[in-house]
């Protein structure tokens, strides 16, 4: 394109024209972002989730307002945006097939959140699948995994799904610690060579004793 063909003193006015328009697109979405990300920490706080763990959320909403305000922006100096739409939609709808994609991991971390609501078990329990040589003391959990302490020196590691979908027979520690603290405490390699969590230990400790005379 040859500069010296373009007609400045028509398109300056356009660009005046829109600029408030593109400002308080802008603006809002440096709000939203901001509204966005607080919104999610006081989630996390709120909940067993940590910083960490809404930070891909964040991140990919953000991204998403980010590119929703460019392609506004475009449209508020006269550009086509119908093809950026198109394309936006296409963004969209792989992110929406790479969800499908990993439904199985989506499917672990929602039952994660039941396992943590309605605790079918606590970090300590021995735990087994009725009929199958699934069995150990549940040492840790994670959003994908619950690890099971064997005994025999290995650990299993199974998919939390698998919780709704089997026979669950458990035997309660003497003192366990629910999904949800076990999550907060984020140490899951502290726990005693027993398998039992070292902060079972210490709230067993720091109950008080009573003695009768």
């Amino acid at each position: 394109m040859n500069l010296e063909t373009l007609d400045f003193s028509r398109i300056l006015p356009a660009l005046l024209a829109a600029t408030p328009s593109v400002l308080v697109i802008i603006i809002g979405a440096i709000v939203l972002n901001i509204l966005i990300g607080r919104g999610l920490l006081v989630l996390a706080r709120r909940t067993s989730f940590t910083e960490q763990e809404v930070g891909p959320i964040r991140r990919t909403l953000k991204w998403v307002v980010v590119i929703a305000a460019a392609v506004l922006v475009f449209g508020s100096f006269g550009l086509n945006v119908g093809g950026m739409w198109g394309v936006l939609s296409t963004i969209l709808a792989m992110v929406a097939i790479g969800f499908v994609a990993v439904w199985s991991v989506l499917s672990n971390t929602l039952c994660t959140l039941i396992i943590m609501v309605f605790r079918p078990f606590a970090v300590g329990d021995l735990v087994e699948f009725a009929g199958e040589p699934v069995k150990g003391r549940v040492i840790d959990l994670n959003f994908i995994y619950t690890t099971l302490d064997a005994g025999d020196g290995t650990v299993m590691q199974v998919p939390n799904n698998l919780f709704f979908q089997k026979v669950l027979r458990r035997r309660y520690a003497s003192v366990g610690v629910s999904p949800a603290a076990h999550m907060r405490t984020k140490r899951p390699d502290d726990v005693t060579p027993e398998g039992v969590p070292q902060a079972a230990v210490a709230a067993s400790a720091a109950k008080p004793v009573v003695t009768t005379s």
